[in-house]
């Protein structure tokens, strides 16, 4: 992996290598020091990672914190599939807000800890 790659091919490439889901967090850690080599990494760093994940639709949320590649898991896209996502699209937004919102806070206290020190 070089530098001249994004962050999110980054963790694109390492997902592809591993060839199973990985935790969020070790998956942005490993990614921060492959493109920096960042023995660790900023809270900034971490949750601006997290919300490219989010948002690229080549990742899929495993549950449990849990992040895999979509191709991965084909499936077969049929009316009511859609149908279904569209109804639940607004819950599954609120959802990954609010696991967003507490990843934040959670890095914001782990800051204020390691400034401490």
């Amino acid at each position: 992996m070089t530098n001249r790659n994004s962050d999110i091919d980054i963790v694109y490439e390492i997902l592809q290598q591993q060839h199973q889901p990985m935790y969020f967090k070790e998956l942005i850690t490993k990614s921060l020091e492959a493109k920096a080599g960042v023995n660790k990494a900023s809270a900034h760093a971490i949750a601006e990672v997290h919300t490219q994940i989010n948002m690229d639709s080549r990742f899929v949320h495993m549950g449990k914190g849990m992040w895999g590649l979509a191709e991965w898991s084909p499936r077969a896209v049929s009316r009511a599939a859609v149908s279904e996502e569209t109804e639940t699209a607004p819950a599954v937004n609120n959802r990954r807000a609010k696991l967003f919102e507490g990843i934040q806070q959670e890095y914001a206290e782990q800051s204020i800890e390691s400034d401490k020190e």
